[in-house]
């Protein structure tokens, strides 16, 4: 059966942003808000200007009822003939009916006005001038004098339509424009914004395809995006240091491993080849158990120490005596020492309280006294002391050392120097990776020093309370 290669994904279109589709609801948004605020203004305005016509209307029509019923409609007909030649009519556009029937008008017509009040006017065709017009748009106001005279009074208002054009092109072309403008934003930053993402994308495939220690490149984009850009940098580097322990401890674990393994298949096959052999059986027995006993031992430190290690671990504190401490497990290690043909000297000052947990603590002494016998030998002295606020606790012995050099190292979990065939390279290469653990647990610190010959090992611990 064919398989078909696997694709590369699809890359991102601009038109597909959220920059882009963000700018385009921004547009949507604003138009509706423009067109709300132009039409508000536009009826606000008008309303404005059309109060200001009528109110002159008002006026001027005040000023023909108190010259009418003063002297008569037929006087103002004839006193307005007079004044004809020298009255602006591009302002306000008069009719005067007399009883007698004599009129005067300057361009507004009987059919233009209404018995009494106000009137608009539209006209019946696009204007080729201003002037003249006898159909205008304009709005007229009309009332009767006391002696039944005819007044009316008109202005033209196609300057107020033209304002209101006027405003309503400009705001359909600034919208238009500033639409235009947010679109060409969006897709600008669109481009900007996939051009950034491409580097975190080939950043991510560079992770996926096995490369740890790549990172992602700052966006650029703003403080926002840098920082998330830092934290999940900072979370690789936790996830890379976490893998790296793993390996490191499965590469160390399936070496601890592999040799007790093979004693314990080796000696299976020797009870195997010796079965009508009593004697042999039951040696290849308790070798076997033996060995399974080490790999128990290494299991069980591994978990107590990843216990240690973990940033959730409750630790089962409680006030102790370090110097008391100390005393106490010399003196179940001493036994120990002088089979191994070592001596023990103990040297314990005071050093006041310190807040730890028993059990670890108790733990921690042993594995250097026990790393001591094994890598040491001969004397090996234990002392307590105090200084700076921290209690110390010193193991030293007389046996090659460590090298300034590797110091760190055997800190490390499996590590362990080449001695050579020597027999004191016993252990797993866990022993001081757990004490260092302790002390990390406890808010102290584990040093390593040349004591001229040998290691010296000193276990400082935060006091609780002043030496006594």
């Amino acid at each position: 059966m064919s398989s078909r290669p696997p694709t590369e994904p699809k890359r991102p279109s601009v038109w597909s942003t959220a920059s882009l589709r963000y700018a385009a609801a921004f547009s949507v948004l604003f138009g509706l808000g423009a067109a709300v605020m132009i039409a508000g203004v536009d009826y606000g305005l008008m309303r404005f200007a059309e109060a200001e016509v009528r109110d002159g209307l008002n006026h001027q029509m005040d000023v023909m009822r108190a010259d009418a019923n003063r002297h008569g409609t037929a006087q103002l007909v004839q006193e307005l003939n007079a004044e004809a030649r020298n009255r602006d009519a591009r302002r306000y556009l008069l009719l005067v009916e007399a009883p007698d029937g004599r009129t005067f008008s300057n361009g507004l017509t009987r059919l233009a006005v209404n018995e009494t009040g106000f009137r608009r006017n539209l006209p019946n065709k696009a204007r080729p001038a201003r002037w003249p017009d006898q159909t205008p748009n304009m709005l007229t106001l009309s009332a009767r004098a006391s002696d039944g005279g005819l007044l009316a009074v008109g202005r033209d208002i196609q300057h107020l339509d033209e304002l209101r054009g006027g405003i309503r092109r400009y705001a359909l072309m600034s919208g238009i424009v500033l639409i235009l403008l947010a679109l060409a934003g969006g897709w600008f930053a669109g481009r900007l914004f996939l051009r950034r993402l491409e580097d975190v994308n080939q950043a991510v495939g560079r992770i996926i395809a096995g490369q740890d220690s790549a990172r992602l490149p700052a966006v650029g984009l703003g403080r926002e995006f840098n920082e998330l850009s830092a934290n999940l940098n900072r979370m690789l580097d936790r996830q890379e240091a976490a893998l790296t322990t793993l390996k490191t401890l499965s590469e160390g674990v399936a070496h601890e491993l592999r040799a007790p393994l093979s004693r314990v298949r080796h000696r299976l096959e020797d009870l195997a080849a010796n079965l009508d052999d009593a004697k042999a059986r039951e040696a290849a027995v308790e070798r076997a158990l033996e060995e399974t006993d080490q790999v128990s031992a290494l299991f069980e430190a591994l978990l107590t120490l990843a216990r240690i290690e973990s940033d959730d671990a409750a630790l089962q504190t409680e006030r102790l005596d370090l110097a008391a401490l100390a005393a106490t497990v010399a003196d179940i290690y001493s036994p120990f020492v002088e089979e191994a043909g070592g001596r023990l000297i103990i040297a314990l000052a005071p050093t006041g309280t310190i807040e730890a947990d028993p059990a670890l603590l108790q733990q921690a002494l042993a594995n250097l006294i026990e790393n001591a016998v094994f890598h040491g030998g001969g004397q090996i002295e234990v002392s307590t002391t105090s200084e700076g606020g921290r209690a110390i606790i010193r193991i030293a012995d007389h046996g090659p050392g460590v090298p300034e050099t590797e110091r760190d190292k055997v800190l490390r979990r499996f590590y362990r120097l080449d001695q050579g065939a020597s027999d004191h390279t016993s252990g797993a290469g866990l022993g001081l990776a757990m004490v260092a653990a302790v002390a990390r647990a406890h808010g102290g610190e584990l040093r390593l020093d040349d004591n001229q010959p040998g290691l010296a090992v000193e276990l400082a611990l935060p006091l609780t309370t002043a030496k006594a």
